[in-house]
């Protein structure tokens, strides 16, 4: 027989984090990633458990388990949650449709370096899949990242069709500018350089493009 919570008993689960308001499926859901995120930010894939996942959310493993009956289902909401949008686009591809030429460039590096700023802990994440050789790395290669590249890939080939940039290998290149972007964020957010360095975001964006166009040879 299910043994009643009593009020005192129930009042101590909740203080103790044990026990949380009943939320609707989606709501719950995007909690369970919420706190996901955060501590595997935190500590890593390896240092952090579905029992200490739930206890931060609040409710049972049998919960999470509802929701994601498999670790990959978890991966990737996680990495849905911060890239793509309801209609399963990716938010960033979805800014540069329309633009060309120095426009997609200048609106990757703003996009990338304001989502980095606000809030690190997705990069965090990212760092750690890598570094433990975690699955969210390989999927999060295999949906956005490569994704992104290709965009940059062919924004590339058309310049050099136009005249306007030189012969260069388009993968090298779409991967120097976006190298150049994601080293800047994390030596501001992850190693700390931000407290020693401090310039208008739009203002980077600007120079990285400038830089990655036109170089830095007086001509």
């Amino acid at each position: 027989m299910e043994r009643k919570v009593t009020k005192p008993r129930a009042t101590a689960l909740r203080a103790s984090g044990k026990a949380s308001r009943r939320m609707p499926g989606e709501e719950r859901r995007a909690q369970i990633v919420k706190v996901a995120t955060d501590l595997f930010s935190k500590n890593g894939f390896k240092g952090t458990t579905t029992r200490e996942i739930a206890r931060k959310a609040g409710i049972s493993e049998a919960v999470i388990f509802k929701h994601f009956s498999r670790k990959e289902e978890l991966y990737k909401a996680i990495i849905d949650s911060r890239c793509t949008d309801t209609g399963g686009e990716s938010f960033l591809i979805g800014r540069l449709k329309g633009k060309k030429g120095k426009e997609v460039f200048k609106t990757v590096a703003v996009y990338l370096l304001e989502e980095h700023h606000k809030d690190p802990s997705f990069m965090r994440l990212l760092t750690y899949s890598a570094l433990e050789q975690h699955a969210l790395s390989e999927l999060f290669l295999k949906t956005r990242a490569l994704e992104l590249l290709g965009f940059l890939e062919d924004n590339i080939r058309e310049l050099m069709r136009e005249g306007s940039m030189r012969e260069v290998d388009p993968a090298i290149a779409a991967r120097a500018f976006i190298g150049m972007v994601i080293h800047y964020s994390i030596s501001q957010e992850l190693y700390g350089f931000k407290r020693y360095f401090k310039r208008p975001l739009e203002e980077v964006a600007e120079a990285f493009v400038d830089i990655f166009l036109e170089g830095t040879t007086r001509r």
